[in-house]
């Protein structure tokens, strides 16, 4: 159990410096990120695009209290989503179902309150 919390770890590692290739090696090529928040599935290149936009989109962006639990076919990763933009600044609880096979992520369920975020940045 303890690879998939090292996985977990160098995964969102990746995602939170903005290794945007090595996120591409982790996802399997039909990988699915869906998001509560507007019931839609990003394929792949669309969830890369999102990640890779983060920098442009916010003054500081960063994953506080993080936890990752492995459970059956993957993990669970708890955070805090805290960023600023424009001197205002959200923190945000989310937590995400990681799906796992064979070494690469094939799907992600992300919930989270958009609307708090978009609410306290003044999207």
């Amino acid at each position: 159990m303890t690879d998939i919390v090292t996985f977990a770890d160098d995964f969102f590692g990746a995602v939170a410096n903005g290794d945007i290739d090595a996120v591409r090696r982790y996802y399997r090529d039909d990988v699915k990120v869906w998001h509560n928040f507007d019931n839609l599935e990003q394929d792949k290149a669309t969830n890369v695009a999102t990640l890779a936009s983060i920098p442009d989109r916010y003054d500081t962006f960063e994953y506080a209290e993080i936890r990752h639990t492995p459970i059956e076919g993957g993990f669970l990763r708890q955070h805090v989503i805290k960023a600023s933009r424009n001197g205002k600044r959200a923190h945000v609880p989310a937590i995400l179902r990681v799906y796992v096979e064979d070494g690469q992520v094939y799907r992600i369920e992300e919930y989270f309150d958009y609307g708090q975020l978009k609410s306290a940045l003044g999207f």
